[in-house]
């Protein structure tokens, strides 16, 4: 009777010993809360100008390099145009120089200068014709501030004034810009004729070259403004603010859309100090929200250096225990099903 008694503890000690054991391996699973987020970008256009076409609205899902707004693109091109012939000419006129001038070279130097006086002549009249615009934009921009101070107009049209007047300002700058260099131009084309008259010495050669360098880096400059004029998504995203229309006027350096990062969404969680531990870089996570029944994979990518303290002032080691250290993880969410603000469920998985 006895050892079937000795052999009834035993067993029930070993139950109760695998019992706790499966029991201690299920309460130090390390799990954690926080909140989805979501990486923000604002984008825009270095070079601004009137909005031409809106390819995207709020709420939409765009696509990395997928343009969602285009700017007219008139003064560009002609910027462009005006660069690559400037380059163009440069590159000419320094081969030119290096070969010697033929009696055709020496005519075409002629209608070269020619032709770059006419366009000068073209740049001041649009200079006359953008200042004209300048004080049209700057009295209207007057008269709403005086009618806003009255409450006699919205802030709208108080800003759309203001709007007009500094884009008639750039557009003032950009043709005084195209005529100083214009001057250049001429000046350029008319050493060339020159130089194709009496022949080409060594340091007119160089100063060529040199001239030659300059205008490629304006080429360069003005390809550089003709990509600006559309506004692309820099990574896949949903659009979350996003308030423009086709005709409106935006300054440069200015952002016209809010856009969220939705293929990766990142959560921040508070590990106690006495199981950080547990956590590495790059370690594997569950990641749960209400709305779904089956996890979303996460990996911690930061775990920060300094831990924090709840309360602030910890002296005994029981208080200790509220020190804190924030966890960063990257959530996948390649189908776009989850959004930033649900609240989230972090279960760090380790090997065993």
């Amino acid at each position: 009777m006895k050892r079937w008694l000795i052999i009834a503890a035993i067993a029930t000690a070993a139950l109760v010993t695998l019992g706790m054991r499966s029991w201690f391996k299920r309460d130090t699973t390390l799990t954690a809360s926080g909140t989805l987020e979501a990486r923000n970008v604002n984008v825009g256009s270095k070079v601004g100008g009137r909005v031409e076409k809106v390819n995207a609205q709020e709420g939409d899902r765009v696509q990395a390099g997928q343009v969602i707004l285009t700017f007219e693109d008139s003064e560009l091109n002609a910027r462009l145009l005006s660069a690559r012939g400037r380059y163009e000419q440069a590159k000419a006129n320094y081969e030119k120089m290096l070969h010697g001038s033929r009696p055709e070279d020496i005519q075409e130097a002629r209608g070269t200068a020619e032709y770059q006086q006419h366009f000068a002549d073209t740049y001041r009249a649009d200079v006359e014709r953008a200042k004209a615009d300048l004080d049209n934009a700057a009295a209207n921009f007057h008269r709403a501030q005086q009618l806003a101070s009255h409450d006699v107009v919205s802030r709208q049209y108080l800003d759309d004034a203001e709007n007009r007047y500094k884009a008639a300002q750039a557009t003032l700058a950009s043709y005084q810009n195209a005529l100083v260099a214009s001057q250049g131009t001429i000046a350029a084309a008319d050493a060339a004729k020159k130089r194709a008259e009496r022949g080409s010495r060594p340091e007119d050669i160089a100063m060529a070259k040199a001239q030659m360098i300059s205008a490629e880096g304006d080429l360069r400059e003005a390809e550089s403004q003709w990509n600006e004029r559309e506004v692309k998504a820099p990574a896949n995203a949903v659009v979350e603010a996003m308030d423009i229309r086709p005709g409106d006027l935006l300054p440069a350096n200015t952002s016209v859309a809010k856009l969220l990062e939705s293929d990766q969404l990142f959560v921040v969680v508070y590990v106690p100090q006495s199981m950080i531990g547990r956590v590495h870089l790059g370690q594997d996570a569950d990641v749960r929200v209400d709305a779904f029944d089956r996890p979303f994979r996460g990996k911690v990518e930061q775990i920060r250096q300094q831990a924090e303290f709840l309360p602030r002032n910890v002296e005994t080691k029981d208080e200790r225990e509220h020190q804190v250290v924030g966890v960063k993880l990257r959530v996948d969410n390649p189908e776009g099903r989850l959004r930033a603000g649900i609240h989230a469920d972090v279960k760090f998985l380790e090997k065993q």
